[in-house]
């Protein structure tokens, strides 16, 4: 679903455990920031589940719910099982592959939905076919939680962004920042509203999204 980001480091351990330094970084202000909307007793599902160290981390910090990683990469599917063995998390299922930018996936329902760093790394198309696949699968009243470094009305927040950008585009033109204020009209457009706009350590932002009671 996702290429590499530039300058991603990955250990691969004997188990299979890959580990991404971005990981570490941002994992305890995203605990913070989606806290809120974790649904005690529901299921939630993290779209691109990576390494996996966010899926266990999500699964310890939460344990009354049920969480399901997913991903399209098979070595990342190896090391988020690896993780959860390793971490022996029994409120996380087995990870699942999922194509979240096919054109009508369908997995679920959950409670929640959980991106993080994704959405600059595939081109529009894609991104617009996972907000749809999101809006699709939510149940009544459930939650997105969207993570991730974003332009806002075509600016980028720092220079830092606008090289990461360049980077990303260098090496694929059609990938790169998207503007929260599309991503969040595509929402719109499938039947979601939003939540929580919120601010995160470097530059990064969280776009919740709400379905509605139907």
């Amino acid at each position: 679903m996702a290429g590499e980001k530039p300058n991603y480091i990955a250990d691969v351990r004997k188990d299979g455990r890959l580990s991404a330094p971005s990981a570490a970084r941002n994992m305890d202000p995203i605990l913070s920031a989606i806290a809120p909307y974790v649904p005690t007793g529901g299921v939630a599902l993290e779209i691109a589940s990576g390494t996996g160290e966010h899926a266990v981390a999500f699964a310890g910090a939460f344990p009354d719910t049920v969480w399901q990683p997913t991903d399209i990469d098979a070595a990342r599917l190896i090391s988020i099982d690896a993780w959860r063995a390793r971490k022996g998390m029994m409120n996380m299922r087995v990870a699942q592959r999922l194509d979240a930018t096919a054109p009508s996936w369908r997995t679920g329902p959950f409670d929640l939905a959980v991106t993080v760093n994704l959405m600059h790394l595939i081109d529009q198309t894609a991104a617009q076919a996972v907000v749809r696949g999101v809006a699709r699968n939510l149940l009544p009243g459930g939650h997105w939680f969207l993570y991730g470094p974003f332009r806002s009305q075509g600016l980028f927040r720092s220079d830092s962004d606008l090289s990461f950008h360049t980077a990303l585009t260098e090496d694929d033109p059609a990938i790169g920042y998207k503007d929260i204020e599309a991503v969040e009209a595509w929402a719109q457009d499938a039947g979601l509203t939003r939540a929580a706009l919120i601010e995160m350590p470097a530059n990064n932002l969280v776009l919740v999204m709400r379905q509605s009671d139907r």
